[in-house]
């Protein structure tokens, strides 16, 4: 694998942060507070600073570390098995049509996806770490 276990688990931890968070889309702060509104806690979408660290940390990453990822989550969500890798990475790799930051916090349950994938793989067996 491009990606080592460690920061895969790091990145279940993110999001699981980010998924535990509920979108709320006509949020607007209170103009003459200063204070940090619980709402504002929870707010997800563009500002969400959770967000903006795993789409940066998911970017910062090469294509072949990003279709692990992909290929993960598939195998967490029941798309292939664990021994199944390498052909669900094959398949990350070449149905890629834009950002995998985008597709990855598109996706429901990342978190608990990704962590089933990752076990799978390496209870299959095919998990080298980088």
């Amino acid at each position: 694998m491009n990606i080592a276990e460690k920061m895969v688990r790091s990145l279940i931890d993110r999001a699981r942060a980010y998924d535990s968070k509920e979108q709320i889309d006509d949020y607007e702060k209170d103009p003459d507070s200063g204070e940090t509104d619980a709402v504002e806690n929870l707010l997800t979408g563009d500002i969400d600073p959770i967000r903006r660290e795993i789409e940066d940390w998911l970017g910062s990453l090469d294509e072949e570390a990003q279709a692990d990822l992909v290929a993960l989550y598939w195998i967490g969500r029941g798309d292939f098995e664990g021994r199944d890798f390498r052909r669900a990475l094959q398949e990350a790799r070449s149905r890629r049509s834009g950002p995998t930051e985008a597709y990855l916090l598109g996706a429901p349950m990342l978190g608990d996806y990704l962590e089933l994938g990752l076990d799978a793989v390496i209870e299959a067996e095919v998990f080298d770490d980088a």
